[in-house]
């Protein structure tokens, strides 16, 4: 699901969302604009146990932290790979929504409201190893050099060395 619109990456690029003689990746043609836009949500995703569904009610942040990342990739594209300004306002965005996002991972930020709709949260483990993965004997406890041929464990008799 897209978090954001064409034209709320134009206004994040442009003070008025312009889209022409702008000088900014906001001149770019709406295909462009809207690949990036899809790129940025399938990046937050991950962060956020997503992705949302048309129904849910989606957080403004998240249609910030989209806008911010869309502006950033489709700025990208626009100066053909060309280093940023340290300063930059759409690097800093950017550089501020991953820096969220990093939060959201470290479990020392959480978004509001209602997460996506069947979503637990949260990452969920799921071992799907479930029987013994080391037995004894493949520490050997009893030392292979003591001369003991076979020790016995639980009933199991078995080669010590």
């Amino acid at each position: 699901m897209r978090y954001c619109s064409v034209a709320d990456v134009r206004i994040a690029l442009t003070e008025s969302g312009e889209t022409t003689d702008t000088n900014t990746a906001a001149d770019m043609d709406d295909i462009t604009i809207s690949d990036a836009i899809l790129e940025a949500s399938a990046q937050i995703d991950p962060y956020i146990a997503g992705p949302y569904s048309p129904a849910d009610d989606v957080p403004a942040i998240i249609t910030y932290w989209c806008r911010d990342i869309a502006a950033f990739l489709a700025t990208c594209t626009w100066r053909k790979s060309k280093d940023f300004a340290a300063m930059d306002p759409v690097l800093l965005r950017y550089q501020r929504v991953t820096t969220m996002l990093d939060g959201i991972a470290a479990g020392s930020i959480v978004v509001p409201g209602n997460g996506p709709s069947g979503s637990s949260g949260g990452a969920t483990v799921i071992n799907q190893y479930n029987f013994t993965l080391f037995h004894p004997r493949d520490f050997d406890l009893i030392g292979a050099g003591a001369g003991i041929d076979a020790f016995a464990y639980n009933g199991w008799y078995g080669y010590a060395g």
